[in-house]
């Protein structure tokens, strides 16, 4: 087996880095090949980037959520309680 290809079957840490890459940028080829080849043998990996994929998807959500929520503000006795603790 060639020295690359073996290496990125039996590289965990390499293919995690190519999955979190994928999901912020386009992979070369080569690095799309890399990943699925290690995809292909690696149970552990392929658990990694499912979770790592709902993981984003939940919080890209939850940002729009944010975005659409309407403002908070602290009532001002509040305000007033924490300044006055932070003076102390």
């Amino acid at each position: 087996m060639a020295k690359g290809l073996k290496n990125i079957i039996h590289n965990c840490k390499e293919a995690t880095k190519l999955s979190l890459k994928r999901e912020e940028q386009h992979l070369s080829v080569k690095e799309r090949m890399q990943l699925r080849i290690h995809l292909l043998f690696c149970d552990a990996c392929k658990n990694f980037v499912k979770q790592s994929a709902l993981i984003n998807t939940a919080v890209k959500a939850f940002k729009e959520r944010i975005k659409q929520a309407p403002p908070q503000e602290l009532p001002a006795a509040v305000k007033e309680r924490m300044q006055a603790r932070l003076n102390e």
